[in-house]
């Protein structure tokens, strides 16, 4: 629609300039000023068309890069016979200005000249400004060759700018890969440190459970021996006391007839009676005879390699503890076990500390979350936003312009925007 209501107001002008270059012409006399004048809106308009040609064949040829330049090809042929009738329609304009000699004396080389000025605007090289065929095919194919040549001077360089681009994308992916890289290696290095350092404190920690578990054994082992020793010392003791009672025993017998003898007949009934019962008291108190127990090697060491082998294995077993009931009066040692009473101080001392740390981060976090709410408090106030409160009560003027106008109104002057309002209501 645009292409068609140019070319309808072209050929309008065309229409009227050749109206008044006819009327000027059939004058009689004619006017060589009216003719000049009417000659040149004339070319002018005839100019208006061919660069209107000219600048829409270029529209095509630099729209759309390849498919431009088809289009273009296309419209090629209409646009150069478009281009010779001009030219023709000067040609003729001319000759009917050579029919009036004394006109063509006075016009002819001005014209020549505003033609040649008209054609000069388009930038048309001297050698193409000859009104021929050959002269607007040249022109027409110089267009296209600057329209190619930018063309593809536009391709080359996307395609160099795609290098580039592609360049940059291999060059960032080869830094991606290296710092990767380097990561992985990074990380790889620092697992093979943490498991030398878990295989070390695993070492040190079966050293110190080895070397806790010979202490245990070595502990064990000196209890034994020490619990053996005192039963050893119990039984000579034993023994001893045995021994000192059947040599008591002995005197107190072989004294017994002399003493029934020498007392009277009375008190043989008495002493029958006492000697029964300290005969009783003898036999009673008198222990039986006992025998030693043997000490077993394979025993103990059975014992010791059990209770390394619990410690090895972190079996937690209760502490006990054998004490001699009483050293002297039985026949048999008997003994009571003490157990560790194990306490949940550990335990409640671990509660506390993390019930501390739990409060300390909650306060943390709410002391962080009221300067939050306090900053954007103040970030929202009208105040930081930029906006300055201005108290309407006062009745004295701020700016220059408030201060000026209000000496105005003391003078009797009236604001006519409100004058306008009131008079309007």
């Amino acid at each position: 629609m645009h292409q068609q209501r140019v070319l309808a107001h072209i050929n309008q002008r065309k229409r009227e300039a050749m109206t008044c270059y006819t009327q000027a012409l059939t004058e009689q006399p004619p006017s060589s000023h009216r003719v000049e004048k009417c000659l040149q809106k004339l070319l002018r308009a005839l100019h208006k068309d061919r660069a209107h040609a000219l600048s829409h064949y270029r529209h095509l040829l630099g729209s759309g890069g390849t498919g431009g330049l088809e289009a273009a090809a296309s419209e090629r042929p209409r646009t150069l016979e478009r281009l010779v009738d001009i030219d023709r329609a000067v040609n003729q304009s001319m000759a009917m200005l050579k029919r009036y000699p004394e006109l063509s004396v006075k016009l002819s080389q001005l014209m020549d000249d505003y033609i040649q000025a008209l054609r000069s605007k388009d930038e048309t090289p001297g050698s193409m400004l000859a009104m021929t065929e050959e002269a607007e095919g040249a022109i027409l194919d110089k267009y296209r060759m600057e329209i190619e040549r930018k063309v593809s001077e536009k391709e080359r360089q996307r395609l160099a700018e795609k290098q580039r681009k592609e360049q940059r994308a291999q060059e960032r992916e080869k830094i991606r890969e290296e710092k990767l890289r380097l990561e992985a290696k990074k990380m790889e290095v620092a697992y093979k440190q943490q498991q030398q350092q878990q295989q070390q404190q695993q070492q040190q920690q079966q050293q110190q459970k080895q070397q806790q578990a010979q202490q245990q054994a070595q502990m064990i082992a000196a209890t034994f021996a020490a619990t053996q020793q005192q039963q050893q010392q119990q039984q000579q003791q034993q023994q001893q006391q045995q021994q000192q009672s059947m040599q008591t025993q002995q005197p107190t017998l072989s004294e017994q007839p002399q003493t029934q003898k020498q007392q009277p007949d009375m008190e043989a009934q008495k002493e029958t009676e006492t000697t029964k019962d300290y005969s009783e008291e003898a036999v009673v108190t008198s222990p039986q005879p006992t025998a030693l127990p043997t000490v077993d090697d394979e025993a103990v060491q059975r014992a010791v390699e059990e209770v390394a082998a619990a410690v090895a294995h972190q079996e937690a077993e209760p502490k006990m503890q054998h004490v001699l009931a009483h050293d002297i009066g039985h026949g048999e040692p008997s003994y009571s076990v003490r157990r560790e009473v194990y306490s949940s101080s550990g335990r409640d001392s671990k509660n506390v500390y993390f019930t501390v740390g739990f409060a300390g981060v909650a306060l943390m976090a709410a002391v962080f979350v009221g300067v939050a709410v306090a900053k954007w408090k103040a970030s929202r106030s009208p105040h930081a936003q930029g906006f300055v409160e201005v108290d309407q009560a006062v009745g004295a003027p701020v700016t220059p312009e408030e201060r000026h106008v209000a000496n105005m109104q003391i003078n009797g002057y009236e604001n006519p925007t409100y004058k306008y309002f009131e008079i309007k209501e």
